[in-house]
C-alpha cells in the first residue's frame, strides 16, 4: 500500500493506533484527525509529533535552492540549533527573524539585526539577508518573495519558530497545521503554488521539559496575537520579580536598576522574604507541579537579558550587587547581553 501523507503536519496516515500520529478513521482522507480538529475546533493540545532531525538535516544537506532560516525573535538564543546551523555553513541562507510585530515599534530593526548579529558571530554561517516578518502583517512578507521566485526555498528553523504560520501567510493559504504546542509538523511538506516551490520542515528542538507543564491556558498567554506591552520596574532595594508561579528573580541593585518584562503575562514585585511564600497563590500564569531549583548568576554590568526557553525574557538594566532566580526545575534560563 502507498503511504499517504497528511496534507496539515505531514505524519504518514494510519488507522490502527488511535490517537497516535497520522490517526484516521478513513484513509481516504487528507487531514490526520488531530490536524482536522485543530482546523475546525482549534484542538490545537491533541497536535504534537515526533520529528526524526536526522532526516530534516539530510535533507537541508542535499537541497538545491535558498534557505530560510526561520528564528523567533522573542526566543532568540532558543532558536540557535548547533546541528541546524553546522549544516546551513555552506548554503544560500535568508534569516527570517519573525514575530517583529510582538516587540515595540520604538525598537529600531537596526538594533535587533546588531544584537542578532553578535549572537551569531561564532557560527560560521553566511547569510544573503536578514529580514524582519510578522505572519500578521502582509506588508511584512514582501521582501521575501523575489527568492521564492528565483528558486525552490525551504523554511528551516527551531520549533514554534512559525514556520508554518509564515508558509500559510506567503502562500495565503490555511494548507499547513498551526499550533502552539510545539513540533506540529511531522514530516517534510512539499509545497507547489504557482511558480512557487516551497518545503515545509519539522522544528528542531532546544527546549527543557518544561512545555509538558503548560496548562492550555499557559499555551494561549504564550501565543499572544498581538504586541507585548513593555512593563517597566524601578528598584532601589533588594527585590523579588515573580513570574506566576513558574518562579522568581531576585536581585540585589547597586544602586538603582530598572528590570522590563517582555513576557506575556503580568509579573509582581515582592520583598524577598515573601518571593517564596508567593509562589503558593494563584497567578495570572500558572505551570503544572512545579518544582523549584535555586542558581546564582555571575556579577554583570550594563544590560542583560534573562531568556527562559519556551516563555521569553527579562531585560535587566544596570549594575547589580546579586542575581538569583529561583524557577521549575524544568526551566531552561541563560543570560545573555540585552538585544534590546
Amino acid at each position: 500500500m502507498i503511504e499517504k501523507n497528511c496534507s496539515g503536519c505531514g505524519a504518514i496516515l494510519q488507522k490502527d493506533m488511535v490517537g497516535k500520529a497520522g490517526y484516521v478513521q478513513d484513509l481516504s482522507h487528507d487531514l490526520c484527525q488531530s490536524c482536522f480538529r485543530l482546523r475546525h475546533y482549534r484542538e490545537y493540545k491533541h497536535v504534537r509529533a515526533n520529528v526524526d532531525s536526522s532526516k530534516t538535516l539530510d535533507f537541508i544537506e542535499e537541497f538545491d535552492g535558498h534557505i530560510f532560516w526561520v528564528v523567533d525573535v522573542m526566543h532568540l538564543n532558543q532558536s540557535l540549533h548547533d546541528g541546524l546551523i553546522r549544516t546551513l555553513s555552506k548554503k544560500d541562507v535568508v534569516l527570517v527573524v519573525n514575530k517583529r510585530d510582538l516587540l515595540p515599534k520604538s525598537v529600531s530593526n537596526n538594533k535587533l539585526k546588531q544584537s542578532i548579529m553578535r549572537l551569531l558571530r561564532d557560527y560560521n554561517v553566511s547569510l544573503m539577508d536578514v529580514i524582519f516578518v510578522s505572519a500578521k502583517i502582509e506588508r511584512s512578507l514582501e521582501p521575501l518573495y523575489p527568492y521564492l521566485s528565483d528558486a525552490p526555498v525551504a523554511f528551516v528553523g527551531c520549533i514554534n519558530a512559525g514556520k508554518s504560520s509564515l508558509l500559510n501567510a506567503l502562500l495565503r493559504s490555511e494548507t499547513l497545521s498551526v499550533s502552539p504546542v510545539s513540533s506540529t509538523t511531522a514530516n517534510i511538506i512539499e509545497i507547489l503554488d504557482g511558480d512557487y516551490r516551497v518545503y515545509d520542515t519539522p522544528g528542531f528542538i532546544k527546549e527543557s521539559d518544561l512545555p509538558k507543564k503548560f496548562t492550555d491556558e499557559c499555551l494561549l498567554k504564550l501565543s499572544p496575537n498581538k504586541p507585548i506591552k513593555p512593563m517597566v520596574i524601578q528598584i532601589y532595594e533588594k527585590q523579588a520579580i515573580v513570574l506566576g508561579n513558574l518562579g522568581y528573580i531576585e536581585i540585589d541593585p547597586v544602586d538603582h536598576i530598572n528590570v522590563v518584562s517582555y513576557l506575556p503575562f503580568e509579573v509582581k514585585r515582592v520583598k524577598p522574604d515573601r518571593a517564596d511564600a508567593n509562589l503558593d497563590l494563584d497567578h495570572d500564569f500558572m505551570i503544572l507541579n512545579p518544582i523549584y531549583k535555586t542558581r546564582h548568576w555571575p556579577r554583570k554590568d550594563d544590560r542583560i537579558d534573562l531568556e527562559i526557553f519556551d516563555v521569553g525574557f527579562i531585560s535587566i538594566q544596570g549594575k547589580y550587587n546579586r542575581l538569583k532566580t529561583v524557577m521549575d526545575i524544568e526551566a531552561e534560563v541563560i543570560l545573555r547581553k540585552a538585544i534590546i
